[in-house]
């Protein structure tokens, strides 16, 4: 049988009845899961400054090596046309035509670490593709390395050198160790490609499996959707505060990238300013793992003496259920509030929806400062509010306050107190961020003192209502405050 990995062919090994037990038994043994965050590290040893960043994307338009359509088009949903064929990439976008996979440029020997549990299907060096890629010469045979993780995902590692560390059969934990970085096969530097596929290991140049582990943030369906169903989301165990280095943050090659000891946690990156698209070559994406849906604080560190723009552009894309993002640009200027972290902006999550966050080198035209920072973000419920209104000539309470709704979020009961400094008519409203009303006790007289409000999660049709943000308001002789509350099944 001849398996084609990446415009290259390869004999497969025999595998001896055991094996094929064993796999059989891994893959029996975990519940199929898709589009579900699993792998737990960068698959190398992390440098001094954390992180490698990407040379080459996968390209969302034709993710099959050697088919070549001149149009690249990125994880951000940015279409590429000119200079997107090895070697003539323009650099610091990233490209080629036709990748399957993530680069990572490296140190030669740089061990390669398997980012989440698994078992080995292939580990051999074997001859690369014929030709290659951009007319290059290979060098030697190719080293290859395919894990299977149990749940239709398959991580392919390639231009590995000599020797390999794992077999065919191994069963492998997250950080072990399965190879080294090199040069072989159709490459001219050393570098991994990294690369994931789901629903079969096989490379197929009509319908490949190839997805991106970072994930499709354009305004449109994914066209890797289209060819299997399989969809690229980031599959990167993050956290809900993401620094620079850290699983749920990636930055992209570019020629002028300056790491400091300064920031967050002591690091950050910095990048020259433009305010021409067209000469934009530096970018980072943060992910941060949100649980559950509800309003929410994005914030910015800011590090002290390093020379910010005045203005940043924050790009975050909410991407919904379907896989379509929307994107909101906001200005930020990253001279101010120095050694903190800076609120950007709120927003709202429903169910199925996940936040990123991308910033670029580029800038507005009237911004100052020479560098554009790129450090820790994060991100926090924003679980309180209050509104107030004018005034009218009913009678007023002289005290109106809420405390605060406990527990919160809540998937059982929710119980919220209120205080009247005097006896008062007063009207209990609880409503979803759309307005609709779900609980309403109209006017009723309350004595001065304080009383409780509690809710089940149900309307007052004694239905259960869907997980989301609610609001809960009293009003009294026009002024109304509010509390939110975040209800999960």
């Amino acid at each position: 049988m001849i398996v084609y990995l990446c415009g290259s062919y390869t004999p497969m090994k025999k595998l001896s009845i055991m094996s094929f037990i064993n796999m059989f038994i891994v893959f029996s043994s975990v519940a199929l899961v898709g589009q579900e965050p699993f792998l737990e590290l960068r698959p190398f040893e992390p440098p001094g400054f954390e992180q490698y960043p990407v040379s080459a994307h996968v390209d969302h338009q034709c993710p099959c090596s050697n088919v070549i359509d001149s149009l690249l088009l990125r994880f951000d949903g940015i279409e590429l046309v000119d200079e997107v064929v090895y070697p003539d990439c323009r650099s610091g976008h990233s490209c080629y035509d036709g990748h399957a996979g993530v680069d990572y440029n490296m140190p030669f020997n740089t061990p390669i670490l398997a980012p989440a549990g698994g078992y080995v299907l292939w580990a051999s060096f074997s001859p690369p593709a014929d030709p290659c890629p951009g007319g290059i010469e290979p060098n030697g045979d190719q080293g290859t390395i395919i894990v299977a993780h149990g749940n239709e995902y398959f991580t392919v590692y390639l231009h590995m050198t000599p020797p390999l560390n794992v077999t065919v059969g191994d069963n492998v934990e997250t950080g072990d160790t399965l190879g080294f970085a090199g040069n072989t096969g159709c490459t001219t530097n050393t570098h991994l490609h990294f690369e994931v596929r789901r629903g079969n290991w096989f490379f197929d140049s009509v319908e490949p499996y190839a997805v991106n582990p970072f994930g499709w943030w354009g305004g449109f369906l994914d066209p890797v959707e289209e060819l299997r169903g399989n969809r690229s989301d980031w599959l990167w165990i993050s956290d809900s505060l993401v620094d620079d280095g850290d699983n749920g943050f990636q930055r992209f090659h570019g020629p002028d990238w300056v790491y400091l000891d300064q920031g967050y946690n002591n690091d950050c990156w910095i990048s020259p300013t433009t305010t021409d698209p067209e000469e934009s070559r530096h970018y980072a994406i943060w992910v941060p793992s949100i649980e559950g849906v509800g309003e929410y604080n994005v914030e910015a560190f800011i590090p002290d003496g390093v020379s910010g723009t005045t203005g940043a552009i924050y790009e975050l894309y909410v991407k919904n259920e379907d896989g379509v993002s929307t994107r909101s640009d906001v200005i930020v200027d990253q001279s101010a509030v120095r050694g903190d972290f800076k609120f950007i902006e709120t927003i709202t999550l429903n169910e199925g929806e996940s936040l990123g966050i991308i910033l670029r080198d580029l800038v507005t035209n009237d911004a100052s400062g020479s560098n554009v920072i790129f450090d820790a973000i994060k991100v926090d419920p924003n679980l309180t509010s209050e509104i107030h209104t004018e005034s009218t000539n009913f009678q007023i309470p002289e005290v109106v306050s809420l405390s605060s709704a406990f527990p919160n979020p809540f998937n059982s009961t929710v119980v919220i107190g209120y205080e009247l400094k005097n006896d008062a008519t007063v009207e209990l409203e609880l409503v979803d961020l759309f307005g609709r009303k779900i609980i309403k006790n109209n006017t009723v007289r309350k004595a001065a003192g304080t009383h409780y409000f509690s809710w089940d999660g149900k309307n007052d049709l004694g239905e259960t209502c869907p997980s989301g943000v609610y609001l809960f308001s009293i009003s009294s002789g026009g002024i109304s405050k509010s509390k939110k509350t975040v209800f999960l099944k």
